[in-house]
């Protein structure tokens, strides 16, 4: 794994899996017609394209890793689609904040950046 991707992980119908962001991950979503640092910041703001969405979870899971002795989930594009229509939205929230992280890996979902200090101007003497 490189120094720029960190490991996802992420909730997909109650099995936890793992993914391994890469630029060659992100460059097949791409070669979809998705704009990944676009449809990142649509996750975080709202308004995100669920065409776009389903077609970036079923490359995220044909990426995935599965825990030794399980299969990796076999599913359509079209299954990608249900399931961001009607699947567990806490699992869907999970899986964007990982595609979020692995397109924009400086981004720390989890922490809020600490408070500047106060400046002052110094009194002459």
């Amino acid at each position: 794994m490189s120094d720029v991707f960190r490991e996802q992980s992420f909730r997909f119908q109650g099995r936890d899996l793992t993914v391994v962001p890469s630029l060659a991950l992100l460059r097949r979503i791409k070669a979809r017609g998705v704009n990944n640092v676009a449809l990142a910041n649509k996750c975080i703001r709202g308004g995100v394209d669920l065409e776009d969405l389903a077609a970036v979870l079923f490359e995220f899971l044909r990426a995935a890793q599965v825990p030794e002795g399980e299969e990796r989930p076999a599913i359509s594009e079209d299954e990608s689609y249900a399931f961001l229509i009607d699947g567990n939205q806490t699992e869907i929230a999970g899986f964007k904040m990982a595609y979020v992280q692995a397109v924009l890996p400086t981004v720390d979902m989890g922490k809020k950046p600490a408070a500047p200090g106060k400046k002052g101007r110094k009194k002459a003497s």
